[in-house]
């Protein structure tokens, strides 16, 4: 099992750079997008869990620190923000074409 952990946070130590940024939406529909944003929520949201998990675990064999779960958290809130900004888009996009109708 601490074999398992040590992978999981070698993985996470390995995107920890990317959380935080926009997926690249170059050549991507909007639907595409948005199903990659749920994806990495969901995946954010997981990590977030196990990281607190850990932390707070009698057992304190966790590679996580606190500074990592900060990382997480704020990585939730960026991606918050990034599908935000893609609803607004798309909304944008709807409303621009029943204006030209």
């Amino acid at each position: 099992m601490a074999e398992y952990r040590a992978t999981d946070y070698e993985t996470y130590r390995e995107i920890m750079g990317e959380l935080i940024k926009p997926i690249l939406a170059e050549g991507l529909d909007a639907e595409t997008l948005k199903s990659l944003y749920e994806s990495k929520a969901v995946y954010l949201e997981n990590l977030r869990i196990k990281c607190f998990k850990e932390l707070n675990s009698e057992k304190r064999t966790s590679h996580f620190t606190w500074d990592d779960y900060h990382l997480v958290v704020r990585a939730i809130k960026e991606n918050c923000g990034h599908v935000r900004n893609l609803i607004l888009v798309a909304v944008n996009e709807k409303l621009n074409c029943r204006k030209a109708c």
